[in-house]
């Protein structure tokens, strides 16, 4: 009997995901119906904790002054990657009750990262967009860019970033980051950023405070496509 009712709500329970991804895949634009397609999941899905903001999906909130989401408010990830991200909040709340992560960005089609890559060349920040033939991490769906906030939502001083600037902001910041370095302050909350992030699994960039990936790069060009 035991046995029966746990394959019934088992089946409810598989029965129901479906119903929601498939309402979830009709109320989608394309950009996020072509990342449900390849199998990722909503962050907030797993934990509704961790905040979102994706800059791509605002002109004044990213380098490029582009809506490269359509509009798109939900960060996707890998269903293996999710859990760690999971870990990461935790960890952190652990010791920061207040603070939360914050994504930034996560799954992005290599249509996105070709737009991204033209537009760079010839900047200071070429660098920060991988050549979209071998595609980035993020085209992968194993890949976010993450900060911290605190409990009025404020983003942590981390030093120089490409976020939430306006294009004099952005390049003042690089500037002072080459002549001046970063503050004490910044240098232990990028610590505390990647030290929790590692500990839940992840593997930082090393010129990119911000990017985490959560799978090795050569195991996931092996295990994954790419997000087109």
């Amino acid at each position: 009997m035991e046995d029966s009712l746990n394959r019934i709500c088992l089946i409810c329970g598989c029965l129901i995901a479906l119903v929601l991804i498939a309402c979830t895949k009709a109320n989608a634009n394309e950009i996020e119906k072509n990342i449900i397609g390849a199998g990722l999941v909503d962050i907030q899905a797993i934990d509704p904790s961790i905040r979102v903001d994706l800059v791509n999906s605002h002109p004044d909130k990213n380098f490029f002054r582009e809506n490269y989401y359509q509009g798109l408010t939900k960060a996707y990830i890998r269903p293996e990657v999710a859990p760690k991200l999971a870990n990461a909040q935790k960890f952190l709340q652990m010791e920061f009750p207040q603070y939360s992560l914050l994504i930034m960005d996560a799954a992005r089609p290599r249509g996105v990262s070709q737009k991204m890559h033209e537009k760079m060349k010839g900047t200071p920040f070429e660098k920060y967009v991988a050549k979209p033939d071998t595609g980035s991490m993020h085209n992968f769906g194993i890949a976010v860019d993450v900060t911290i906030v605190d409990g009025n939502n404020n983003e942590i001083d981390m030093g120089f970033t490409p976020f939430y600037k306006n294009t004099l902001s952005i390049y003042w910041g690089f500037a002072k980051l080459k002549v001046f370095g970063f503050t004490e302050v910044q240098k232990q909350n990028r610590e505390l950023l990647a030290r929790i992030m590692k500990k839940a699994g992840f593997f930082p960039l090393s010129y990119e405070w911000w990017h985490f990936e959560g799978i090795p790069k050569n195991e996931a060009r092996k295990k994954y496509r790419i997000i087109e």
